[in-house]
């Protein structure tokens, strides 16, 4: 969502830092001695991206992470704990879902979506082709980025009060310019239409089928759409690009695509499950690496949910988030069994150089 584009860059991932774990107070002072922290402190005290970010790693060995600035302008110190927006990484967790349900023999990778739609609502579909639950999972269906005009410098989400109703309007009008299946094309309302049609097919609600499929097996506590009163005291603010704080981001039935929110010490716990072999949902896990179509990058493919590449002899899933108010990514060495994500609460550079800083050191 947002101002993210979504490239699976391999150009600046591969950084080998070393560095020790420093508490916030510290930061400031040994910034200039780590890189990654440099780093961090530029984007805060310097660039005035936001007030706060949080980097994460998970190595075989255990889980690391390093915290600067605060959660707002005057808030507490950012930590593990801070519960930031993940933006479209949410469409990773909507794919699992795809996977999950796929293994219980709910639906199939190539069932047409209209399958699980009210009969009234049209879908559209070009030469005899049907946009299928994978087509939609790997950003191949046709359908476009958007179905509402988004200002990228408004403060209040476009899909705030989109209904299903809306929704299945637009499908109705939409012409599909290329055949589902055959191109990789960005789509917010494509994930969005898969996630909806996955909680009809469920009959529930899509955070009640995200909360018993996924978060609850992962013990992921403190991941969530509607924040209770205890996770929204430890939410950071967002902020635009003058600094100025921005509404939290809601998506209406477009929720799969990018309406979670989440910590660093959750997103870890998303990463080790993907590469452990006892995770409860290592088939689903499994299964979304099954299925391979080109992306929009020469180096990478798109599995469901996932981009996904090589960097030397490592093979690397990623996905990056933007909402108004916040930047993200999360990245999983499935050879290495590693993983980081990075967040910071404000906008104009990807965080995928604080990644990059990350992802080779035996901790942070």
């Amino acid at each position: 969502m947002g101002r993210n584009r979504y490239r699976y860059s391999v150009l600046i991932l591969g950084l080998a830092l070393v560095g020790t774990c420093l508490h916030h107070s510290n930061l400031a002072a040994q910034a200039s001695r780590d890189p990654l922290r440099s780093a961090m402190a530029k984007r805060i005290d310097e660039s005035k991206q936001g007030t706060g970010a949080v980097v994460g790693l998970l190595t075989p060995e255990g889980r690391s992470f390093a915290a600067y600035g605060r959660i707002s302008l005057g808030g507490a110190e950012a930590t593990p704990d801070t519960i930031f927006e993940i933006g479209s990484i949410t469409k990773v967790f909507t794919a699992l879902i795809l996977a999950e349900m796929v293994e219980r023999g709910e639906v199939t990778l190539n069932d047409p979506v209209r399958k699980f739609l009210p009969m009234s609502v049209t879908v559209p579909s070009r030469r005899g082709k049907e946009i299928t639950l994978v087509d939609l999972a790997t950003q191949t269906s046709g359908l476009p980025r958007d179905s509402v005009e988004v200002d990228l410098n408004a403060d209040t989400s476009p899909y705030a009060q989109y209904t299903a109703r809306e929704l299945y309007a637009f499908l109705g009008r939409y012409r599909l310019e290329r055949d589902p299946g055959s191109k990789y094309e960005y789509s917010n309302v494509g994930i969005g239409l898969l996630g909806h049609a996955l909680a009809l097919r469920a009959g529930i609600s899509y955070e009640d089928l995200l909360r018993g499929r996924i978060l609850e097996p992962l013990g992921m506590t403190s991941t969530t759409i509607t924040l209770n009163p205890e996770q929204r005291s430890r939410r950071a603010t967002g902020y635009s690009v003058k600094l100025s704080a921005v509404q939290p981001w809601a998506g209406g039935v477009i929720d799969p695509a990018g309406s979670i929110n989440s910590t660093a010490a959750d997103m870890l716990k998303f990463g080790a499950a993907m590469v452990d072999p006892n995770s409860p949902l290592k088939a689903a896990f499994a299964r979304m690496t099954s299925v391979r179509r080109p992306s929009d990058g020469p180096r990478s493919d798109q599995v469901l949910g996932w981009g996904i590449f090589r960097l030397g002899p490592n093979e690397i899933v990623g996905h990056s988030g933007g909402t108004f108010g916040f930047q993200t990514r999360l990245i999983v060495d499935l050879t290495r069994k590693r993983s980081v994500v990075a967040w910071i609460n404000g906008q104009g550079e990807s965080v995928t150089d604080l990644v990059g800083l990350a992802l080779d050191r035996p901790s942070l």
